[in-house]
């Protein structure tokens, strides 16, 4: 059997973005909720996990906080790594590790690195260590040494993530832009035809409703309506079943 891993990122990024992953989580194909506890709206999110019950709640690691008023950007974390000491970086990530315990009252399901984790191995290496000790999944890096088409700009990562046996997925796939969803979901379907049986993959989605914070701040706008309309259709799920997967969360890779 195989089985499949469905995440929904930037959950505390809007609150129409929070109801959505909600409804994503709840009654669609989602089973493993991301959470940005440095975002605008995090206490809003922490309010839905106790509302709702959610219990499939890990961490999308930022190191730097997305107010209203700004987001990071790329070249943000390229200052961050090539300005900081790398103790200064782990104070970082050991300090929202414990923010997320403290207001989710548990330990993340899983670990989502944002931009630049993956590349800064000796961070990864934390990351790692935190994760093993712990047995939380890592998500891989966006890359994949099996597949000759996909430039593998974190192999690295995923050679120590291997190495050090970090409970991750075989695969990762993501197709983050694009308004198409029927293009998605075939594109999304020809990647899974790849896993063989005994292994396991993950399907990395942004669903989210859209409001005027995120019009505003994220590039991602139209895309999250998309992937709104992946997670509750009934017919995708079953055609990803058909190709033999089951779906679940990573508790059960």
């Amino acid at each position: 059997m195989k089985k499949l891993v469905v995440v929904a990122d930037d959950f505390g990024l809007t609150r129409s973005v929070n109801a959505g992953i909600v409804k994503a989580y709840t009654q669609g194909l989602v089973t493993e909720i991301s959470f940005m506890v440095l975002s605008a709206e995090s206490d809003n999110a922490v309010e839905l996990i106790k509302q709702h019950a959610l219990k499939r709640v890990g961490i999308h690691t930022m190191l730097l906080p997305w107010t209203k008023n700004q987001r990071p950007k790329r070249q943000n974390y390229v200052d961050l790594f090539r300005n900081s000491t790398f103790e200064q970086i782990e104070k970082l990530a050991r300090k929202e590790l414990i923010r997320f315990e403290e207001i989710v009252g548990q330990k993340p399901t899983h670990i989502c690195p944002q931009w630049g984790l993956h590349g800064n191995l000796k961070l990864l290496n934390f990351i790692i260590k935190y994760a093993v000790k712990n047995n939380i999944p890592v998500r891989l890096p966006l890359s994949n040494l099996e597949v000759d088409e996909i430039p593998d700009q974190n192999y690295a990562a995923e050679i120590m993530m291997r190495r050090e046996k970090v409970k991750t997925t075989n695969y990762l796939f993501s197709h983050i832009l694009g308004s198409d969803s029927v293009k998605i979901k075939d594109d999304f379907l020809h990647d899974l035809s790849r896993v063989k049986d005994g292994e396991s993959a993950e399907i990395l989605l942004h669903p989210g409703f859209l409001d005027l914070d995120l019009l505003k701040h994220s590039s991602l706008r139209y895309e999250r309506a998309r992937d709104m309309s992946i997670a509750q259709d009934k017919d995708f799920r079953t055609k990803i079943e058909t190709l033999g997967f089951e779906i679940v969360d990573y508790s059960k890779i």
